[in-house]
């Protein structure tokens, strides 16, 4: 099995709705897929329940025009980019809400799933608050709650978290970092209740590494007495390996690595046979005058996208 290419950033699926695009990230670039941002952005934002609805209907839009130029692998990408009141219970429902509303347009549109970006763009989210000590169990409340909402809408939908939050372990990492994740694990735990079909952790430890294979193993190493626990088969769950290879900043879209490099990377990440290995895009770093940022591409672009290729025309190949 050759894994599908999926993108991080770089589109914006509700204006680019026209073949030339589909062309250029299908054939040109080559990805199978994308994390959506713009539509259920954040915990905060409803897409709805009208199937006639505008959203609706440009997310279908979308997945049938660019399915046509093999781009058909894509998930809703869903972060936290506003403060969450754990208090409130008319807010814990709704964000319920929104997330059963997102699986149901995925469903709709023929996406495969949602992303659950788990990041802590806010600060202060999963950590624990002195004022309130019952938030560990709201915590975990919510994302029961989430998992089931999601699975009620979409039973057969894929669903990758991202980071690799479990990872987040003092050493390592800080321990700052340590208290702002401090409770990630009970939304985690919640979540994983659901018992999805399809389950994956997107990796990030595996950015810049010579060899990102290797951060496979040690998650499966970190995860695994943790999904035990939860009755999850170790085994069913994939770790998907990403890889960051262009943008250092949103404006500034030259390469972080070298083409060779990237190729290596990528060709390394293949061989762990997951359903998808997934590329940072970081803004618009992979297209001229994009959504996220204007101005040109890095001078060896087309080196990029050439390795890109023959890493998936290999593997296929080889098979």
């Amino acid at each position: 099995m050759c894994p599908k290419v999926l993108m991080f950033d770089g589109l914006d699926v509700l204006t680019e709705l026209d073949e030339a695009k589909a062309k250029y990230w299908g054939q040109v670039v080559g990805v199978d897929g994308f994390f959506i941002n713009h539509v259920m952005a954040g915990w905060t934002d409803s897409v709805g329940d009208d199937e006639g609805g505008e959203t609706y209907r440009r997310v279908r839009k979308f997945h049938d025009l660019y399915s046509k130029f093999g781009v058909s692998d894509d998930f809703i990408k869903v972060a936290v980019y506003k403060q969450h009141d754990w208090r409130g219970p008319d807010g814990q429902s709704r964000v319920v809400s929104n997330f059963r509303q997102a699986a149901h347009l995925a469903r709709y549109a023929g996406l495969k799933g949602l992303a659950l970006d788990l990041e802590d763009y806010v600060g202060g989210h999963w950590a624990n608050d002195p004022t309130d000590p019952d938030k560990a169990d709201r915590v975990y409340s919510l994302g029961r709650r989430i998992g089931g909402a999601i699975l009620s809408e979409f039973p057969d939908g894929e669903i990758i978290v991202l980071p690799e939050v479990l990872a987040f372990t003092c050493p390592p990492y800080s321990e700052k970092v340590c208290q702002n994740y401090a409770l990630v694990r009970r939304f985690w735990d919640g979540l994983v209740q659901a018992h999805f079909r399809e389950l994956f952790i997107a990796a990030e430890q595996s950015y810049d590494l010579s060899q990102p294979n290797l951060i496979a193993g040690k998650m499966r190493e970190i995860y695994h007495s943790n999904l035990v626990s939860n009755g999850i088969d170790p085994a069913d769950v994939g770790v998907l390996l990403g890889i960051w290879p262009l943008g250092k900043t949103y404006r500034d879209k030259s390469a972080r690595c070298t083409p060779a490099q990237f190729e290596e990377r990528l060709r390394l990440a293949f061989r762990e046979r997951a359903a998808y290995v997934w590329i940072y895009g970081h803004g618009s770093a992979w297209e001229k005058e994009g959504p996220y940022g204007n101005g040109d591409v890095d001078p060896r672009f087309d080196e990029f996208v050439q390795a890109l290729h023959r890493v998936k025309r290999n593997c296929l190949e080889a098979r």
